[in-house]
């Protein structure tokens, strides 16, 4: 990581050390152009959502227990790597998915243990159209070793 981005790096792990997750994801959702920065856990074909920041919202609670199915994360879940759309009503990729035309945007990365299981995704998301830069998916990619260990001490 480079620049401003080494900085925001070294902030977040200050904040998930020091005042832990749902501060570490505040942060997060800071730096990007997504109104929401969620930690959702895989439980079979359950979707748990850990944290939520939703920037327009600060005070909402979480998004409610919902079949992986129905969320993006199913395509981090199936690849095994992020995934990203820009403007789902326009990607083929996503035809039909039951989110298409309410989240528009969102980028997801794997939150993988030290076992290399899957254990559910960090993600930004917007019901409007938002780009997402290879800056962006540096730092969650960076932070996503840091956030497993903390969704492993949160009790399921």
């Amino acid at each position: 990581m480079e620049g401003t981005h080494q900085g925001a790096a070294a902030r977040f792990r200050s904040l998930i050390e020091k005042d832990g997750l749902t501060e570490a994801v505040r942060f997060l959702n800071g730096v990007c152009r997504h109104r929401f920065t969620a930690v959702f856990r895989f439980d079979g074909g359950t979707l748990r959502n850990v944290c939520l920041v939703d920037r327009e919202d600060p005070g909402a609670a979480a998004f409610p227990d919902q079949s992986v199915l129905d969320s993006y994360c199913v395509f981090v879940r199936d690849s095994r790597s992020s995934f990203a759309v820009e403007d789902a009503p326009t990607d083929g990729r996503v035809d039909g998915h039951p989110k298409q035309h309410t989240v528009r945007s969102y980028c997801g990365i794997p939150l993988m243990d030290d076992d290399g299981t899957l254990v559910g995704t960090i993600c930004h998301f917007d019901y409007d159209a938002v780009h997402f830069t290879q800056e962006d998916a540096n730092l969650l990619d960076y932070a996503a070793p840091l956030i497993v260990r903390a969704v492993a001490a949160t009790p399921a």
